[in-house]
């Protein structure tokens, strides 16, 4: 590696500037007799990656077992997450099957309410509790007040005293 770090700086030189290149003569290789000789492929490495490309075609019991057992979870997994999927799916129909029947009977109670509102008019009220069940507004002096200790109800152990 350093060999080739020398040989591109020798070639260049770093910098921001310009300059003229450098005149480097290139490495001299050396003859043939010099350089170191290969190692022979043999047979026996043709023997060893043969036997070992070989094995690597059959599966291993050990990939196998994993192999089978991957499969099978992620054939469990894909189930379960159907089955749950569809339970879901099964929710939100029934959902909104019920918030339409709420938004109906809501309508029916508005109508109702309406209707019911729309019945009597305070004239009628009037005519039928004066007429028909004898009431009478109250005359000046009739109504009485006092203050009680609890605001939220009264509860009457005696007769209400009479006006002064």
């Amino acid at each position: 590696m350093e060999n080739k770090r020398q040989i591109r700086n020798m070639y260049y030189v770093d910098g921001s500037t310009v300059r003229k290149r450098e005149s480097v003569a290139a490495p001299k290789r050396r003859p043939a007799e010099e350089r170191p000789a290969r190692r022979p492929q043999g047979n026996r490495t043709y023997r060893t990656a043969a036997v070992r490309a070989e094995k690597s075609l059959y599966f291993d019991k050990g990939y196998a077992i994993v192999l089978t057992a991957s499969l099978i979870l992620m054939i469990i997994s894909s189930v379960v997450m159907l089955t749950i999927q569809s339970r879901v799916s099964e929710q939100e129909r029934s959902i909104d099957e019920m918030q339409s029947t709420v938004q109906e009977m809501q309508a029916n109670n508005a109508a109702y309410e309406d209707s019911l509102e729309n019945m009597y008019s305070l004239n009628q009220i009037y005519d039928v509790a004066t007429k028909d069940l004898g009431m009478v507004y109250s005359e000046k002096g009739q109504i009485v007040y006092y203050e009680g200790a609890n605001e939220d109800y009264v509860k009457q152990l005696r007769d209400v005293p009479e006006a002064k």
